[in-house]
């Protein structure tokens, strides 16, 4: 049943979108093994050492709590469901050889702040002592920089107010939560990624105009640390980058934003190069991959994947891997 429903979405994805296929672009795609557990949207994805986590979602029906790892070498197994309400919309960031997950919604639109710890040695998880104290929300983005977490923007609580997209941020050190400056416009659903320390924060509802950079090494009592980069809008070209519910990842060096809406399903791949503060377009999703939203992202060796989302009402479970001194081609199993 799920392959008549995921072939007919491909045939009216196909339709609406055109083909998937470029012209000279770099990149190429290659289908890696499909997603062990129930198919699911909104889940969240940690890596710890060669291994990525992921888990919790949203599968149509209920939100979920179960949990899978993955390693090239072993490929998807599952680990102990999550010890939290299920939820999705949630964030996680790795720290200390550790997984963080938390904030979220759960199956009764209830916004959530807890966050627990994931300790792989003993395939355990134990709720963190201190709520995220920036209150209940969703849709937020977490990173880590040298074992520090950080969390800000989504949509929640602010001042006693609800339905407010938001903009501070948050880090999580020796279990303990700290506000800290953030420069950009208030958003949510945006996506980001780490490269040599530095955190880039792009995208997202009510778009962030600008590639943030965040560098903890500059914060001072003059600075705290943010710097606008890349501006983004019609004017440079640049328009396709801008998008809703995107995930990235990084390899040698750059990162990949993928998949998300941009008015529709967007299946333009871009990668940035922070040395130069620069966009070019790669290989775009090609025609046998699904457009989707809320998918989950992960670099393991150097080599980016995607996997999991949700396009139009179909929840998927494939995995992608993006290649990006390939060109395409037709073989890509």
């Amino acid at each position: 049943m799920k392959q008549r429903l995921l072939l007919a979405f491909f045939a009216l994805s196909l339709f609406f979108t055109g083909c998937g296929s470029d012209n000279g672009l770099d990149g190429n795609w290659i289908k890696g093994s499909s997603f062990e557990g129930r198919i699911r949207g909104g889940a969240v994805s940690f890596v710890i050492g060669d291994d990525v986590y992921v888990g919790t979602g949203y599968d149509g029906k209920d939100a979920l709590n179960t949990f899978y790892k993955y390693s090239l070498q072993d490929g998807w197994s599952p680990i102990a469901d999550f010890g939290g309400i299920a939820r999705h919309e949630a964030v996680a960031f790795t720290a200390n050889g550790k997984g963080y997950v938390g904030t979220g919604v759960d199956e009764d639109g209830n916004r959530l702040a807890d966050f627990w710890e994931y300790t792989p040695e003993t395939n355990t998880w134990a709720k963190v002592a201190n709520d995220f104290i920036g209150g209940a929300r969703q849709n937020a983005v977490a990173f880590s920089i040298n074992n520090i977490g950080y969390v800000g923007t989504g949509y929640g609580f602010q001042e006693g107010e609800d339905r407010n997209n938001l903009k501070d941020f948050y880090k999580f050190e020796n279990g303990n939560w700290t506000k800290i400056a953030f420069d950009g416009e208030k958003s949510k659903n945006a996506t980001t990624f780490v490269i040599n320390d530095k955190a880039y924060v792009i995208s997202g509802d009510n778009s962030l105009k600008y590639v943030w950079e965040y560098d903890p090494s500059k914060v001072s009592e003059t600075t705290n640390g943010w710097t606008s980069k890349k501006y983004l809008d019609k004017d440079n070209k640049r328009q396709d980058v801008q998008r809703t519910n995107a995930v990235s990842f990084v390899i040698s060096g750059k990162g990949y934003i993928v998949t998300g809406k941009n008015g529709g399903y967007s299946r333009e791949v871009w990668e940035y190069d922070p040395n130069n503060d620069e966009w070019v377009e790669r290989t775009s999703l090609e025609d046998e991959i699904a457009s989707r939203e809320n998918a989950v992202a992960f670099t393991l060796n150097n080599r980016g994947f995607f996997t999991t989302g949700l396009a139009g009402s179909v929840y998927l479970d494939d995995t992608w891997e993006f290649n990006p001194t390939m060109k395409e081609t037709d073989d890509d199993n």
